[in-house]
């Protein structure tokens, strides 16, 4: 088992730089989905697929294009979404903001058929901390604490070679699947009868203990995945809270937007929920 340590790199600039595609997006084209309005930001272009997804294409290998997505004051918001890259690295980022400024960001980049997955919390500044929690169809496998913000959470793993799936992709539809599945030579196909849960969300956690801290929740099919700490767990979920300090710190209730954003290909997105305050 290898350290993640030293893979880490800050991504708290990262924060302030993604306010500018806000002041930028309002110039260009908006589409209806969900009953959301989704805004292209940068040189991105959209395109509705059907009532409830878009399709993002021209977007450049910076990372800066993609859209935004307008949700009214929210507290939960889940979606599906799938991306096409040109090459075998690029990099997703999903970004939460509350009254027009950024206050989180989970970022996964992919090289080959792993992904370096971490995440960006605001409310306790440069010190803002979060805790890992892996998880296996529901049950817990492990936790790390005090991650710095920006700081590298988990690497996902390819599934080793031969093993099939646990859950087909949430757009493919089963006999797509069923191609792919046998295209791939796994051992069994059973997978494309279990459809995977939508595989991003963002919540703003509303118990005593953590009210106002923000948390993403990030899912695919069962993988190896190497932790923070060094351990390395099989897991489908990750879920990534806010330590809230409380002094000092400055919690968010709700949001209004979700800004999506990759390096390269094309992207889609679609089949959101919103939870809205009351």
């Amino acid at each position: 088992m290898h350290s993640l340590r030293s893979f880490g790199t800050s991504c708290w600039v990262a924060v302030v730089a993604l306010a500018l595609p806000l002041a930028q997006s309002h110039a260009q084209e908006c589409v209806k989905s969900d009953g959301l309005n989704v805004c292209a930001i940068g040189k991105a272009q959209l395109k509705p697929l059907d009532e409830t997804s878009v399709l993002l294409s021209n977007l450049g290998e910076r990372g800066t294009d993609g859209a935004a997505i307008s949700l009214g004051q929210a507290t939960d918001w889940t979606a599906a979404y799938e991306t096409s890259p040109m090459s075998d690295t690029q990099q997703t980022t999903f970004t939460a903001v509350s009254d027009g400024a950024p206050i989180s960001t989970t970022t996964s980049v992919r090289k080959g058929d792993a992904r370096d997955i971490s995440a960006t919390f605001t409310s306790s500044g440069a010190d803002s901390t979060y805790t890992l929690q892996a998880y296996r169809q529901g049950e817990l496998q492990a936790e790390v604490r005090g991650i710095p913000s920006g700081q590298l959470a988990a690497r996902a793993m390819p599934i080793p070679g031969g093993n099939s799936p646990s859950c087909r992709p949430y757009y493919q539809t089963v006999p797509d699947c069923y191609s792919a599945c046998a295209q791939q030579q796994y051992n069994s196909c059973l997978y494309c009868e279990t459809r995977c849960p939508r595989p991003i969300g963002f919540h703003n956690v509303s118990n005593e203990v953590l009210a106002g801290a923000c948390r993403w929740v990030v899912r695919d099919t069962v993988r190896p995945v190497i932790l923070s700490d060094g351990n390395t767990v099989e897991a489908d979920e990750l879920v990534m809270t806010e330590e809230v300090r409380g002094t000092g710190s400055y919690p968010y209730v709700s949001f209004e937007k979700i800004l999506f954003q990759a390096s390269g290909g094309t992207a889609r997105i679609g089949d959101q929920t919103v939870g809205v305050s009351k």
